[in-house]
């Protein structure tokens, strides 16, 4: 009976041996970090010239279409207006806030603009009203793209 519990003790040390043996022998492979490739936004520059005020857009629109940069507004013989929109790309559609200075005062707007083509957005007008303290669109789906105002894309001043 003595050599029956040896003999069992001396297995379960074996056993025991074996299994520390084979958590030494495995390899831990630490986990691959790999980093998300850096957002790369496109920058653009429009101008439309109406009579003869100028208008200045430049925008950067990234991965998420997002819509942002400047907008400038200078009126011959009149008050600049400058600011930066913000908005989002839905199609072929931009909804943005232009959150811009003119005469000593900040103001928020809502514009539109709709991409022609490539190199083309048309800014769209239609009744407004205040909100919140901003001047937005009474109704979107009313908004006109006719032409008043084209930006054409022109090559970026640095």
């Amino acid at each position: 009976m003595k050599s029956i519990y040896i003999l069992s003790n001396i297995l379960l040390i074996a056993v025991l041996s074996s299994c520390v043996k084979n958590n030494k022998d495995q390899v831990v492979v630490p986990p691959l970090e790999v980093e998300a490739p850096m957002e790369t936004p496109v920058k653009e520059c429009y101008q439309a010239i109406v009579d003869k005020d100028t208008i200045t857009l430049t925008v950067d629109v990234n991965s998420i279409n997002e819509f942002k940069g400047e907008l400038n507004y200078s009126y011959y013989q009149k008050d600049k207006s400058f600011g930066t929109i913000l908005g989002n790309v839905k199609g072929d559609t931009i909804f943005a806030e232009y959150n811009y200075q003119s005469e000593g005062k900040t103001s928020v707007r809502e514009l539109a603009f709709l991409k022609k083509d490539a190199t083309t957005y048309i800014e769209g007008y239609g009744d407004v009203v205040e909100a919140n303290d901003k001047v937005v669109f009474k109704d979107k789906s009313k908004i006109k793209f006719d032409g008043n105002v084209i930006y054409n894309k022109i090559d970026c001043k640095e």
